[in-house]
């Protein structure tokens, strides 16, 4: 029989938990190397704060890596292993009567999804750092990022009907690999051989901003990945990820996150 876990229950060993109003946020390290079959009570996210993972259900495996984001509906079976080293995972749970009670339709996005999306995965660290403070305020912030990301996953989803050119899933590679670089429309453009302006036309048609924002989203995602890594100083950081030096990163994560680099490495460790 396949065993069900309850509202808040992972495998692993619980670093932290906050739970109000139907909704759960943990950092778990997990220390199973293998997990059998099994399902959780409620949807919920996944996010990889460190280390590797293999997940796998009755349809896909997925390789997860550091700054992994998957979300599982609640009928969703799985198992899991985990390679020989340190991994460490926050869970975000919601409980369906909570996304009812708020008229979000929860129950059509299906199954699981590996969320590629740096907006949506930023969304997840604000998610955490708000569930680590303590005022009267986290609570509120928490469920507005939430109702954020869930529209975005079920926006994405819903666009995954409407056909993306062919040379698209290459744009998103070139954008993704040379995010740390001073990348020009121009250059894309010539890369693809496509004209500036039916690039830019398209690329607003399908991701609603415009091609800057986007390539500071993914740096500001792999820059809070690289602090988590703990390989590398912060000055380090700033230069590896093309900030004009350390003072433009901190001001980006303030603009952003609301916190410096230090601050973040303080409260998500």
């Amino acid at each position: 029989m396949i065993k069900q876990l309850k509202e808040g229950q992972y495998f692993g060993e619980l670093n932290h938990k906050l739970s109000f109003n139907g909704i759960t946020v943990t950092d778990t390290e997990y220390t199973h190397d293998y997990v059998d079959w099994h399902s959780h009570e409620n949807p919920y996210f996944t996010f990889l704060l460190q280390g590797k993972l293999i997940e796998e259900n009755k349809k896909e495996k997925y390789t997860l890596s550091q700054g992994a984001l998957l979300f599982h509906n609640w009928q969703d079976f799985h198992r899991n292993i985990k390679p020989p080293e340190f991994t460490r995972g926050a869970h975000i749970e919601i409980n369906r009567n909570w996304a009812k009670k708020l008229n979000f339709d929860i129950t059509n996005i299906e199954g699981s999804i590996k969320v590629q999306d740096s907006y949506s995965k930023n969304l997840v660290f604000k998610i955490l750092l708000e569930s680590k403070q303590s005022d009267n305020f986290n609570q509120a912030s928490i469920e507005l990022l939430l109702l954020q990301l869930l529209s975005r996953i079920k926006e994405s989803n819903e666009k995954t009907d409407r056909k993306k050119p062919h040379w698209f899933k290459k744009l998103e590679e070139l954008i993704y690999e040379n995010s740390e670089e001073r990348i020009t429309l121009e250059q894309i453009s010539n890369e693809l051989k496509l004209h500036p302006v039916y690039l830019s036309r398209t690329f607003h048609k399908f991701y609603g901003k415009t091609f800057g924002q986007y390539c500071r989203e993914i740096r500001l995602n792999k820059t809070l990945n690289a602090i988590l890594t703990k390989k590398h100083t912060l000055t380090d950081i700033a230069y590896l990820m093309n900030y004009y030096d350390q003072s433009h990163m901190i001001l980006e994560f303030k603009k952003h996150l609301k916190y410096t680099p230090k601050e973040v490495i303080k409260i998500l460790g």
